[in-house]
């Protein structure tokens, strides 16, 4: 059995980093996963060399998400704490990231492309933070999302066509499905590969710094609402069990 759910790949020239989470079938996240991709952003962060990072979901779909079973209050804290990680990791993270994506994109897993810079999908992409439909929040996407679509995004829990979210600037761009590896190549070969190291890393540097203090503030704000007040309630906790049960949630509005 292969417990080696993530691939770093490097470039001929030391470039162009690509991370590849692959776990059939949907990538999910959990802790585990979560101790695999941290040492694999932080050797690409520490490459002299490297100019962009892509981020990347094998097979048909990009990320189905986080653990649910990992959300409930035995293990919350824990798995927040060890995403959180991740996507400062990412958030931080020395020069450029772009993040490819393909079929589902969905709470943990657009949380994890939010926190890059570039988000690049094909046309039949369905993104989506349903986490409201079980009675919880995604943190990471409430510090994340862009203001005019935090609240389409959290408080609906809808499906999102590539062209909604492009449309909602959560997208950078979207392309024929197909064509995300030829677009995401042309893509990191036309902006960055060609440009100054140094540079990159310092304009890189700039704005994720000017960005991240307003995230980094968010993001620990989200992650406490959930531990001390959502996971307090009924509600926050019924939703994650109905959906491990396979039944309907019954709501006490508590």
């Amino acid at each position: 059995m292969n417990d080696t759910w993530v691939n770093h790949d490097i470039s001929a020239d030391g470039a162009v980093h690509t991370i590849t989470i692959d776990r059939p079938p949907g990538n999910v996240i959990d802790i585990a996963l979560c101790g695999q991709l941290r040492p694999a952003i932080q050797k690409a962060a520490a490459s002299a060399d490297g100019k962009v990072l892509v981020l990347r979901g094998a097979g048909r779909h990009f990320c189905f998400g986080a653990s649910v079973e990992e959300h409930l209050p035995e293990t919350a804290a824990e798995m927040l704490a060890a995403f959180g990680a991740v996507i400062r990791d990412l958030v931080g993270f020395p020069y450029p990231t772009v993040a490819a994506v393909q079929g589902r994109c969905l709470g943990g897993g657009l949380e994890l492309a939010l926190a890059c810079g570039i988000l690049i999908a094909e046309e039949g992409a369905v993104l989506a933070s349903p986490e409201i439909r079980l009675g919880v929040l995604a943190p990471a996407a409430a510090a994340l999302l862009p203001r005019r679509a935090t609240e389409e995004v959290l408080l609906t829990g809808r499906d999102l066509t590539a062209v909604e979210a492009l449309s909602l600037g959560i997208l950078n761009s979207v392309v024929p499905d197909g064509r995300l590896d030829n677009a995401v190549d042309g893509y990191v070969d036309e902006h960055f590969v060609p440009r100054s190291t140094s540079s990159l890393r310092l304009a890189t540097g700039l704005v994720r710094r000017l960005n991240g203090r307003r995230v980094g503030e968010r993001l620990a704000e989200a992650e406490r609402t959930y531990v001390e007040d959502l996971l307090s309630t009924h509600d926050g906790v019924e939703g994650i069990r109905a959906f491990m049960e396979k039944r309907p949630p019954q709501w006490r509005n508590c």
